[in-house]
């Protein structure tokens, strides 16, 4: 089936879909099996356990989908154990496991009781990685395979650089939707009419730069997510001294600064801690609470071996999801590729 519209005067806004929020309810989460011995030095046996521990705890929430080649079917079918029925394996081999970046990004529309797909380009965060093809293919694949309707867009957006509050409003970062990398010389008015056409939302709220040490120049998905439609929880850090702390004041200022639609409500903010963690080389990873997945029921929160702060970060969470499991799930060993649960994962949306 292919059911591809590249057609510019045809949109998803103009359609009447829209980018749902990721605490509405869900079919199903995406994920992408680890296949490259070279992207996990020392660590691919205990990130591969690690992901089948993810796939099955999701699993108890609502369906899990993997993108897994037929070659490596039989060892992750062996580390899910019994619950491997649980858990549907599609045959394909990605690159690499950021699904949130390359993957399908979902929109619906509640007239028609329809989703669709809309597949922006990917160039591994700005070419920084040469292995990025079969990445840059997932979405047209898994929108064959399962049916959906697929947009096609010319620019370069990843799922993790944008978060939405279902109802018009879209969160992202200059440092990289406004960066040469991802698409030239596009003016930010240029990029915002793109945006808004193109997930059917209304208002961008803009934040500047990312976090210390993150290869994606600085997806929003470290920085600051939407946990109702009129609240955001940011990354906030108290000591002058940390690398991060000068930019967290600024996307603080940018969000202080925002002033919704008419008729829209004024933003809350919840502030939440940043964890201290540091690759081999002693220079700082971009690790971040703010990576936290919401499913059906529950959310999990990336860990990072630093039991006080940690602790922290999910009291602040079970405050902003009330009524959701709040479960913590360690991803030091993540962390050292450059990610954590929110980017190595992506939302399906339920129709029902």
């Amino acid at each position: 089936m292919n059911r591809s519209v590249t057609n510019r005067s045809v949109t998803p806004k103009e359609l009447g879909y829209r980018f749902p929020a990721e605490w509405e309810p869900q079919e199903a989460v995406w994920f992408a099996w680890p296949t490259r011995d070279d992207l996990w030095p020392g660590r691919l046996d205990r990130v591969r356990e690690q992901m089948a521990e993810l796939y099955l705890l999701a699993a108890g929430f609502q369906s899990v989908r993997v993108l897994c080649p037929a070659s490596g079917q039989e060892k992750l079918r062996d580390l899910l154990g019994a619950g491997s029925a649980a858990i549907e394996l599609y045959d394909y081999e990605t690159d690499d496991v950021w699904i949130r970046d390359f993957g399908p990004i979902f929109l619906m529309n509640d007239n028609t009781g329809e989703l669709c797909i809309a597949d922006w380009r990917y160039n591994a965060w700005g070419n920084k990685f040469s292995r990025q093809s079969r990445d840059d293919r997932a979405s047209a694949w898994i929108a064959d395979s399962i049916g959906l309707r697929r947009f096609v867009f010319d620019t370069v957006v990843e799922g993790g650089a944008v978060e939405s509050n279902g109802s018009g409003m879209l969160l992202t970062t200059e440092a990289v939707l406004l960066n040469p990398n991802r698409n030239g010389k596009l003016s930010k008015a240029q990029m915002e009419m793109k945006l808004c056409s193109g997930f059917g939302v209304d208002q961008i709220l803009w934040l500047k730069d990312g976090l210390a040490g993150d290869d994606t120049d600085g997806h929003i998905d470290n920085l600051a997510r939407f946990f109702k439609p009129d609240g955001i929880v940011i990354a906030h850090s108290d000591n002058p001294g940390d690398h991060n702390f000068a930019a967290l004041e600024t996307n603080t200022a940018c969000l202080r600064g925002f002033r919704p639609l008419p008729g829209k409500k004024p933003l809350a903010s919840v502030q939440l801690p940043l964890p201290q963690v540091f690759g081999t080389d002693g220079e700082p990873l971009a690790a971040s609470y703010l990576n936290y997945l919401v499913l059906n029921g529950a959310v999990l929160v990336p860990t990072y071996r630093q039991a006080e702060t940690d602790n922290a970060a999910i009291e602040v969470l079970k405050d902003c999801f009330p009524g959701r499991e709040v479960i913590g799930f360690d991803c030091a060993d993540f962390i050292h590729e450059g990610g954590a649960l929110h980017c190595m994962s992506q939302n399906q949306p339920s129709l029902e």
